[in-house]
């Protein structure tokens, strides 16, 4: 603040000593004073309002929105403030408050300086609206990087546990009691093992994918698994259709940690319900019952899905555990 005082009223009294109107030292004093004041308003307002419009309103929004919005309010503000200004100079030089009818009359024969004031203002606002517009776009380049990194760290740790000999091992166990038994449930068991492995690859490129394909994909996950645990395993999907969209293989994260982490037996069955809540959110809830040995965490799983929606909503995912449920809320994006 200081320095746009000092800094702006030397410069603007330089100017005014060039001009053939011979000055007084206090004059210059006086003038000196005034001017850095103005420069005070009008650079200091201007920054406050700079920071003020990018809060509700980021650069990495709409670009044309946002260049409007500044300039129309960059010269609502400088109007303004110039108005202030001249009634200020005039008490200064004249000693009398004026009455704002009185002022509007004066006002006429100072549109030199307005016109002044609105082009030092245009500068010096470019300035400060470029600083935000370089700044909001490096730190969207640097989250756009880092969501890059994670969800590739997503799909690497779901691929890697569709693909490792555990889950292999126990779908061709299942697969092969299955032939024996019924071989039309076999078939199908084969088709929605491709489902899954086809949706993990295609879906690896996209940062969003429709919420009906993903619950369509867990549908063939689930499937998978009551083949395998049968009664011991109770999942209810009600997710009616809705526009909307996701982070890809999220829910299929969430109905891997609630298996991984909790028994599934007939002494003591999972129960896991996928529903929509308030048309904004998708929900997952299972029910707690603690393994008594879980296999090493990789530390992706809740904590790469809270990292990813940083990113892509301004909701934050919601994860809670009350009354013997352990319960994850998705924003719908």
């Amino acid at each position: 603040m200081l320095n746009l005082f000092f800094i702006g009223g030397g410069i603007l009294t330089l100017l005014m000593a060039l001009r053939p109107v011979h000055l007084t030292a206090w004059d210059y004093l006086k003038y000196g004073f005034l001017n850095g004041f103005s420069f005070l308003i009008f650079g200091f307002g201007n920054n406050v309002l700079a920071d003020w419009i990018d809060k509700y309103l980021p650069w990495t929004g709409n670009i044309v929105l946002r260049l409007v919005v500044s300039i129309l309010a960059t010269i609502a503000y400088t109007s303004v403030a110039w108005v202030f200004i001249v009634w200020t100079y005039i008490l200064f030089e004249d000693g009398n408050v004026m009455s704002l009818p009185s002022l509007l009359k004066v006002l006429p024969k100072n549109m030199n300086s307005f016109y002044f004031s609105q082009l030092i203002t245009f500068f010096v606002s470019v300035v400060l609206h470029g600083r935000t517009f370089l700044l909001g776009w490096r730190q969207s380049s640097v989250e756009a990087e880092r969501l890059k990194k994670e969800r590739i760290a997503a799909q690497y740790e779901t691929l890697k546990n569709q693909v490792n000999p555990h889950f292999l091992f126990n779908s061709l166990n299942v697969l092969t009691a299955l032939v024996h038994k019924d071989a039309d449930l076999a078939e199908r068991f084969i088709k929605q093992l491709s489902n899954v492995y086809r949706y993990v690859l295609e879906s690896r490129d996209k940062e969003v994918v429709p919420l009906s394909e993903e619950i369509e994909q867990l549908e063939a996950y689930i499937f998978l698994m009551k083949i395998r645990f049968g009664e011991s395993l109770k999942v209810n999907i009600d997710a009616p259709d809705l526009d909307g969209h996701i982070a890809p293989l999220t829910l299929q994260m969430l109905v891997e940690n609630a298996l991984k982490h909790n028994e599934v037996s007939r002494n003591h069955p999972l129960s896991i319900d996928v529903f929509l809540a308030e048309n904004a959110w998708i929900v997952v809830k299972n029910s707690i019952k603690p393994r008594n040995s879980v296999g090493e965490s990789t530390g992706v799983g809740l904590e790469n899905i809270r990292s990813r929606y940083k990113f892509l909503s301004q909701k934050e995912v919601v994860i809670s555990q009350n009354d013997g449920f352990f319960t994850v809320k998705i924003p719908i994006i």
